[in-house]
């Protein structure tokens, strides 16, 4: 016995059951009419028309009543059809094979199950068919008379060609179905694929601007027909953004226009806001990221034809997805930022420091003329600041020096803190000679510069910045040795400076 399940709201009949339903009630109904035909037309027994109604007209139904009832999971038209199979049979003995209805309900069996069992089913019921045939002849005289009247033959070609008919467009509804459900999981999977690659993005890409470029590259490629952007903006702030980026199939006016008009975007914005770029409409659309970025809100703009309502539902979720990465990315930004910079002044410490300095000697080992130089600077008299005027005024010393390095480098140099009173610039590029320029630099404007501090009771006080300083490159040492030497010249230059002041000893 086939299987059943509880009855539920949302219980499906088997397919096999719905695909043969419709065939079977229009083929059955004109064979129908053909026997009844028939049966006038040579004076046939009126038995035949009950016990032909019994079979052709309400059969049918019952079988697919009889799966609903049960609520089955298998169907039970397999036994079906070889059951039709044998009545069949019989039925074409009966009406001493007449031409073209036993040639139709032989089509019938051959064509419902070969295309439902293939061959193996469609040699069972041919098996049951000739059965039939036999069983017919055994209890009742059988005689071969296959002419029939022009009208019943025309009718019966017709059914035939019904039923034909009926089971096409049965099979091409559900293919059209199939068709459909294949493409929507394609679909799914492209979608499903695409939010992939936004989640990979944080691990392939280092700079929040390649991410963004790349998660607009992998929307494009979905939707090509549309152009994107991004903007990150402070919704506190009018007629300004943090940031933003395009595909590169806008040209710089487009961009522009675009720009004024986000920067003008209010913060809250229902999803697909329509953005009036033009006087006519261009199809410009905004979606806010639901994410918080800080203080900033980043938009999502969208511009060419409308999209259809399912590209849009999945495109709400790639929107989601890039939220997602955009959030993650900025977060793992301020992470590196703050395993990488100084809390106090805000630049590089002394962690990222031996990180820059292995990357500049593996760059000198590739390329024997790619040197670096390190400049060391010591702050004096910072201890000495901080016991007597408190750490704030110390901090605020510090700060100061700090940004005053900052001014002064290069856009290839980077300053680092490298310890309480220590700094760090790393020329990278850069030999002896090129260095030297910029340590001069920092001794004109900022070594012996006074400065006003305050302290921790709030008094202003006056105070030269004093120094020492140390310089050396990759060209005068091996590359592991720079620092060292630097630190060793630094030193000296120290000593020189408190021998000249024996009263700070």
């Amino acid at each position: 016995m086939p299987t059943s399940v509880s009855s539920a709201p949302g219980y499906q009949l088997p397919r096999l059951t719905r695909v043969n339903y419709t065939p079977r009630v229009m083929g059955f109904g004109a064979i129908f009419v053909a026997i009844v035909w028939l049966t006038f037309e040579r004076g046939w027994s009126h038995w035949n028309l009950p016990v032909a109604a019994l079979y052709f007209l309400i059969y049918p139904h019952l079988v697919y009543w009889f799966d609903f009832w049960r609520r089955a999971t298998v169907s039970v038209e397999r036994r079906a059809m070889m059951f039709d199979g044998l009545v069949l049979g019989a039925w074409c003995a009966h009406i001493n094979f007449s031409g073209w209805i036993s040639f139709t309900l032989l089509a019938a069996v051959i064509l419902n199950n070969t295309m439902t069992g293939g061959v193996r089913q469609c040699a069972g019921a041919l098996g049951f068919f000739v059965t039939g045939i036999a069983g017919a002849a055994f209890v009742s005289t059988v005689a071969w008379a296959p002419e029939a009247p022009l009208g019943i033959n025309v009718l019966t070609m017709m059914s035939l060609q019904l039923y034909i008919f009926s089971i096409a467009w049965v099979f091409y509804v559900q293919n059209s179905r199939l068709v459909g459900t294949k493409r929507n999981a394609e679909q799914k999977n492209v979608i499903f694929t695409a939010m992939l690659e936004l989640s990979d993005l944080n691990d392939q890409v280092d700079s929040f601007e390649s991410l963004v470029e790349a998660a607009l590259g992998v929307l494009q490629r979905l939707y090509p027909d549309q152009s994107f952007g991004f903007v990150l903006k402070d919704p506190k702030v009018h007629d300004e953004l943090y940031f933003a980026t395009f595909t590169p199939d806008l040209d710089d006016e487009q961009k522009s226009i675009l720009r004024r008009r986000l920067a003008r975007v209010r913060e809250h914005l229902p999803q697909g806001y329509f953005l009036n770029t033009t006087d006519q409409h261009t199809g410009s659309f905004v979606f806010p990221l639901r994410e918080r970025f800080d203080r900033f809100q980043g938009l999502l703009l969208i511009q060419g034809a409308t999209l259809p309502d399912e590209e849009r539902q999945a495109l709400q979720l790639l929107i989601k997805q890039l939220g997602t990465a955009v959030a993650n990315k900025l977060l793992s930004l301020e992470l590196k930022a703050a395993a990488e910079r100084d809390a106090l002044t805000g630049i590089y410490n002394r962690g990222h420091l031996e990180a820059e300095l292995t990357e500049a000697q593996n760059r000198l080992k590739a390329d024997a003329d790619d040197h670096f130089s390190v400049i060391l600077i010591d702050l004096i008299g910072l201890k000495t600041i901080n016991d007597q005027h408190g750490h704030a005024a110390g901090d605020e010393l510090i700060r100061f020096v700090a940004d005053a390095l900052k001014d002064i480098c290069r856009d290839h140099d980077q300053v680092f803190r490298y310890g309480g009173d220590e700094f760090v610039i790393l020329c990278h590029s850069e030999d002896d000679k090129g260095a030297t320029a910029l340590m001069q630099r920092v001794d004109r404007q900022v070594k012996d510069k006074t400065i006003s501090l305050t302290t921790d009771d709030g008094v202003q006080i006056e105070t030269p910045i004093q120094m020492s300083i140390g310089l050396a490159s990759s060209d005068q040492v091996s590359p592991e040795e720079v620092l060292k030497l630097a630190d060793e010249r630094m030193y000296a230059d120290k000593e020189r400076w408190y021998r000249g002041r024996k009263r700070y000893r």
